[in-house]
């Protein structure tokens, strides 16, 4: 069989974004060129992004859970350690509370300035925080089949990663304001159903052919099929505040990948449902608006009907059991069950702060505490 990029099928690979904050005012910080120059035990794994108060950190292709739960605990013990060293820190959430994107220092890279050349508003504000989960498959046709039909669960995803309630001082309404501030670019959300490798390709080839893209990495769709790493890259989450939370995240995402992976090599019909693009793109906006809290729209025998998305996450569950299993993904599953048993999320931890504050300095401290290692 020919390999598909260069990852083994089901390995894992986990990208976090962090914001760099002063412990003193607990605002942004642009000082991204500097922790990297400090940060040369783990350069490899750093990468600076549009701004500089963003900093990202890669894990190494990670052949399970255990090795990508010990590449992450490391890659953020070793960051806060140099940040602190340095008289910052670091903090993860979905969006910063309180900082100004208009006050934002780019990155000065002749590829960040052309992203705001092209951008130009909408690129300014992107001082959003995410976590992308690539997961390794066997070819191109089993990338788009999961591709298409992973769809159906991005919205569960979402709803379980909220984090990010807050935006420039406001409390927006939103338990995900980040994925609707992303959703202002062009080549955003749920992308479209293609009907193999070949049609993918030709959109990929227009978008370039037409000077919008240069490469697959300006399609920031929430999933998309990378053939140049061999990988399924998840792009819908917010960035978990907890490392244990971002774990169980991607182990969750790494199960519903293997899971479908298998229903695609044996043709079997055991996905759960098929939803058309719009009830998926209701759902998206009901997970980034209530989180846990609210309820999706199901479809079955032509009748149209809600359901809690409690009672979804744990339909998800049942469906991903046997690759939970074969994958040794117990424990990470059992706080995504136990979360969405209790409806809380980042969100509501963030929420249940400044309720209690009235501070949003103190929603960026206490994640900045929780972000580092225990």
């Amino acid at each position: 069989m020919t390999r598909f990029g260069e990852s083994e099928p089901y390995s894992i690979g986990i990208e976090e974004e962090f914001q760099i904050v002063d412990p003193d005012t607990w605002g942004l910080v642009s000082r991204a060129d500097e922790m990297l120059e400090c940060a040369e035990p783990i350069r490899d794994n750093l990468r600076t992004e549009l701004f500089q108060s963003i900093l990202e950190i890669a894990t190494d292709v990670c052949s399970d859970i255990d090795e990508a739960r010990g590449n992450i605990w490391k890659l953020r013990n070793k960051l806060s350690t140099f940040t602190k060293q340095k008289g910052y820190r670091l903090a993860a959430s979905g969006t910063h509370p309180f900082a100004e994107w208009k006050e934002q220092d780019v990155t000065d890279q002749e590829r960040y300035k052309e992203v705001i050349e092209d951008l130009r508003w909408t690129g300014k504000r992107e001082l959003i925080f995410g976590q992308h989960v690539h997961v390794g498959v066997r070819n191109k046709e089993e990338a788009i089949f999961i591709t298409n039909t992973i769809k159906n669960f991005l919205p569960h995803i979402l709803a379980i990663s909220t984090n990010s309630p807050f935006w420039q001082k406001e409390d927006t309404g939103l338990k995900s304001t980040r994925i609707r501030i992303f959703d202002s670019l062009p080549r955003t959300g749920l992308p479209m159903h293609f009907k193999g490798w070949k049609h993918y390709k030709q959109v990929e080839k227009r978008l370039i052919k037409g000077g919008s893209i240069d490469d697959v990495t300006m399609i920031w769709w929430d999933v998309r099929p990378r053939a140049d790493l061999g990988t399924v890259e998840i792009r819908i989450a917010d960035l978990p505040t907890k490392i244990d939370e971002s774990i169980a995240l991607a182990a969750l995402t790494q199960a519903l990948v293997y899971k479908l992976s298998k229903v695609y090599q044996n043709r079997s019909d055991q996905l759960p449902y098929q939803l058309d693009q719009e009830i998926i793109k209701e759902n998206r906006w009901r997970a980034l608006r209530d989180g846990l809290d609210g309820s999706f729209i199901k479809r079955k025998n032509g009748e149209v009907y809600e359901i809690p998305v409690q009672k979804e996450i744990y339909k998800m569950l049942e469906f991903v059991d046997d690759a939970v299993q074969d994958l040794g993904l117990k424990k990470e599953i059992n706080l995504i069950e136990k979360n969405a048993k209790q409806k809380y999320t980042g969100a509501d931890r963030q929420i249940k702060t400044y309720r209690e504050t009235n501070s949003l300095k103190e929603v960026v401290k206490q994640s900045s505490k929780l972000t580092m290692p225990p």
